[in-house]
């Protein structure tokens, strides 16, 4: 006869074995590859926008490179492979530039005025109305690191002249940081800054400063462009029961005006990570759940993105990592609890913000035990693979 306690201890090692099972590198089929990367123009890049921004049904799927309000901007393939396609569109990209390239991503070079003319010269614009797509096998149109591929220019869905450039992997699609790839070529000493986090009662379970709606707080902090910031709350608030948080947040630049999604953002509870997103690669299925990432309502209404902290039921985002209680904290001691948020870019860049919430009983509700995946908070899953990365490919 299976004791209770026999269980317990099966059901705990089927479930840290499905998880470090699950515990890859979705990059790890390319980027062991040693394939040199160089930048897409010949002069410093400046962003307009980053890979992974937040936008209504849909992230920010590459990098938005300056190119000083201007058409006819040299672009060049940032690796060696070849150009297996090129679209012609009003609307979406306009004209586009794919390049794949042999350790297996693809490189998306978009909003062209025209194609270099070796490109060119393989078909004929018939007005601008033109919806062309045509696609070539490798070794037909290969190119160098460096080649000229395009002209920069404002087509397709563009609000001004600029670069927008994807990579992807080429087998699933994807779509990856290209940091990943040309952060050496990016300068950035600045850490992202946050503006305010949101409290979030969870319905019926949580209290938090005395009420069972949302509730936002800012930090206070003056806006500095640092490399390393450290900023705490010198108020303390009270909460009982689950809550959840969410954060508004941004990056930045020393070269710009413009602020940018934030790559990775951890919250810690007394020391210990029960949530880390880390907007590495996302895929193309899993765009609408920005919505759920994200307080969409709140964004309809302010127009500032409030991401939370937690996973909603049901997300398949593999880019969110929480403990096993999906990074709800659970108020149910009567003591402080202390709250930090670690923000970090790409380059390394820092911030921390800290506050403290204490536990304070409340009649309302009931904070329940989590038992008996609150023994196995201290696995941190940060290599959890909740939703395949296998996608529809485009």
């Amino acid at each position: 006869m299976i004791t209770a306690e026999r269980a317990l201890l099966v059901l705990c090692s089927i479930i840290l074995f499905v998880f470090t099972a699950c515990k890859g590198n979705h990059n790890s089929q390319f980027s062991n590859l040693n394939l040199e990367y160089h930048s897409p123009v010949d002069y410093d890049i400046v962003l307009a926008g980053n890979f992974g921004e937040p936008r209504p049904w849909h992230f920010h799927g590459g990098i938005d490179i300056k190119t000083d309000n201007q058409e006819g901007k040299q672009i060049f393939s940032i690796a060696d492979g070849y150009v297996s396609r090129l679209t012609v569109n009003k609307y979406g990209f306009g004209n586009a530039v794919y390049v794949s390239h042999p350790d297996g991503l693809t490189s998306v070079y978009c909003h062209l005025k025209r194609f270099a003319e070796p490109y060119e010269k393989l078909f004929e614009r018939t007005g601008w109305r033109d919806t062309l797509d045509f696609r070539f096998p490798e070794g037909k149109l290969p190119v160098k690191a460096g080649d000229m591929i395009a002209l920069s220019g404002n087509t397709g869905h563009s609000t001004g002249p600029h670069l927008h450039l994807e990579l992807h992997d080429t087998e699933t699609w994807v779509m990856v940081d290209p940091m990943e790839k040309l952060a050496p070529f990016i300068a950035d000493t600045v850490a992202p800054q946050a503006h305010s986090f949101m409290a979030i009662p969870q319905a019926g379970e949580g209290v938090f400063n005395g009420g069972m709606s949302k509730q936002t707080v800012g930090f206070g902090q003056p806006d500095t462009k640092k490399q390393h910031t450290v900023w705490t709350l010198s108020r303390d608030f009270t909460a009982w029961g689950r809550v959840g948080f969410a954060l508004w947040a941004d990056d930045y630049s020393e070269a710009t005006y413009n602020h940018y999604g934030v790559r990775e953002t951890r919250l810690l509870v007394d020391g210990r990570c029960v949530f880390r997103s880390d907007v590495s690669g996302i895929p193309v299925s899993c765009q609408p759940e920005v919505n759920q990432w994200g307080d969409y309502d709140h964004w309809r209404r302010t127009r500032i993105w409030y991401m939370k902290s937690y996973r909603e039921p049901g997300m398949r985002l593999p880019i969110l990592h929480t403990d096993f209680s999906g990074g709800i904290v659970n108020f149910d001691q009567e003591r402080p609890y202390r709250l930090s948020y670690i923000l970090r870019d790409y380059q390394g860049n820092q911030s921390e913000y800290h506050f403290t919430v204490r536990g304070v009983r409340d009649t309302r509700v009931h904070a329940r035990s989590h038992f008996p995946f609150h023994l196995l908070n201290a696995y941190q899953l940060y290599g959890q693979c909740l939703w395949p990365l296998k996608t529809i490919k485009q």
